[in-house]
């Protein structure tokens, strides 16, 4: 059952069933926007994406979205396809993240990992140190 909904571009109210919480209208102009890339690229073969965004004053992170998307794919000059790093945006050759983010996420979590097994050493010497009587109910 479809509902009414803000869209998250314009603020135009439409009738929302499912995917992207945007109106027809913003998605009709997000495929006229593609299709412009999508020619330009075409008649200009080894554009960049930086290119791209200038030629056609669209933002370099919507063109990074299509990346995503698997909508787009960029060459590396050696002719292997390449994508982004989630986190920096840099360019990879595969997986989700460039080795430096790679290697920060690795430190952040593994320090994370060691503050925790203090805490839980600390918790269970703290619940050692507890000392309990008996209640026997008989006696009173």
């Amino acid at each position: 059952m479809p509902e009414l909904r803000n869209c998250r571009r314009c603020n135009k109210v439409f009738s929302y069933l499912a995917g992207l919480p945007i109106c027809p209208d913003c998605v009709k102009e997000d495929e006229r926007i593609f299709r412009d890339v999508s020619a330009y690229i075409r008649e200009n073969p080894g554009v960049s994406l930086h290119d791209v965004s200038d030629k056609l004053e669209i933002s370099y992170d919507k063109l990074i979205k299509y990346v995503k998307e698997g909508r787009l794919q960029v060459l590396a000059s050696d002719g292997e396809f390449v994508n982004f790093c989630e986190k920096c945006g840099a360019m990879i050759k595969k997986g989700k993240f460039c080795k430096s983010c790679e290697y920060h996420i690795s430190n952040v979590l593994d320090e994370s990992k060691r503050n925790l097994q203090k805490k839980l050493v600390e918790i269970e010497k703290d619940r050692n140190d507890y000392r309990f009587l008996a209640h026997d109910a008989k006696k009173r």
